[in-house]
């Protein structure tokens, strides 16, 4: 082989190398481009997937922002209408009630602030009650103060507490009343009791309700006929001009035998009636007269109202049947709570009572 061939043979085998390395270049190249689309592609699609969850991340917590917004809102309101609302309510009433006296304690919220509002007004009807009391101790130094000191300790004297009654007697002039009340429990387990309304205010009519008392409590607990009491106290020299009307009871089997000597307001209240009882004969009085007694039922559940015309006059009989019905529907279910928000609502639907004013309430228990 001479040295023209050998020579061609190199070159042709050179460029046939660098040829093939061309190729594999171009080859390597167009592979690296694709690679670097394909690596531009992911970078795209990851910085998509990364937005979107940035996206998602800011858009809960933007929503876990305002539903934790109005969660906090729910409780703050839920404690503003619950709790706050109602405290503020009985704040302005109790400010009210020390200012006004007859300004009513409303119970309002839950059942614990409630009920803080209840005992807040029984706590506003007892110093209205003991009030009272103060005044009238102030006018009675004004009006005979040793007799009429005498005269009410003997009309307190004796009132032992009776299961089922609650009474209470407020004099208009100074501190003694023409009106009394007194109940009793008779050796033989039966409940007596009397309310009567004496003629006139003042020491004269104190010593009239003494005595009648005193004749009244000895015949109940002595078994006497109630009509006979009453023709007894005819019988008795009284003032001239001097008389007084007087309810008379005896409770027991569930039946209330009474003797109405001309008294005002008595009244029986149970689940399903609401009734006044007659007047069995006139007023006890130098006239005289005739009286029967009667008897009606008296259950468990049943209610007794007497009241003299103190409680009448300022109002009417149907309101004070009202607050009857009314005050029977509070708690605690005793003679002693349905008689204090009786007087309580007497108290605030008038000016004042104008008169001497007694009134006993009674269960039947």
């Amino acid at each position: 082989m001479s040295l023209r061939t050998t020579s061609r043979i190199i070159a042709l085998a050179t460029i046939s190398v660098v040829a093939l390395f061309l190729v594999l270049l171009i080859d390597d190249e167009r592979r690296i481009q694709n690679i670097s689309r394909e690596i531009t592609q992911a970078e795209t699609i990851v910085s998509a997937s990364m937005n979107h969850t940035r996206t998602l991340l800011r858009f809960t917590f933007i929503f876990e922002t305002a539903l934790l917004a109005v969660f906090v809102g729910f409780i703050l309101l839920g404690l503003s209408k619950r709790v706050i609302r109602p405290l503020n309510h009985l704040r302005g009433d109790l400010f009210a009630a020390a200012h006004d006296h007859l300004h009513v304690i409303e119970p309002t919220g839950p059942k614990e602030i409630a009920q803080v509002a209840i005992d807040a007004e029984h706590l506003r009807r007892s110093l209205v009650n003991q009030t009272d009391l103060t005044a009238q101790s102030s006018r009675a130094l004004h009006y005979e103060a040793p007799a009429a000191e005498s005269i009410r300790a003997s009309l307190d004297r004796g009132i032992q507490p009776v299961p089922g009654f609650a009474g209470y007697s407020r004099p208009i002039e100074g501190v003694i009343a023409g009106d009394w009340w007194w109940a009793g429990v008779r050796s033989d387990g039966k409940r007596i009791f009397a309310i009567a309304d004496v003629s006139g205010h003042g020491v004269d009519a104190g010593v009239m309700a003494i005595e009648s008392r005193s004749i009244v409590s000895t015949a109940l607990a002595s078994f006497i006929p109630l009509h006979d009491i009453a023709q007894a106290l005819v019988r008795h020299t009284w003032d001239q001009g001097k008389f007084f009307t007087l309810f008379m009871g005896v409770i027991d089997d569930e039946r209330l035998e009474f003797c109405s000597a001309g008294h005002e307001y008595s009244c029986i209240l149970d689940s399903t009636s609401q009734y006044l009882l007659p007047t069995t004969g006139p007023v006890i009085s130098n006239l005289g007269g005739q009286w029967t007694t009667s008897s009606v039922p008296i259950i468990a559940t049943s209610a007794f109202l007497a009241a003299t015309d103190g409680l009448i006059e300022p109002t009417s009989t149907a309101q004070v049947d009202q607050w009857f019905a009314q005050a029977t529907r509070t708690q605690p279910s005793t003679p002693e709570n349905w008689l204090s928000h009786l007087l309580s609502a007497s108290r605030e639907a008038t000016e004042g009572w104008p008169d001497d004013l007694t009134v006993i309430l009674a269960t039947g228990i």
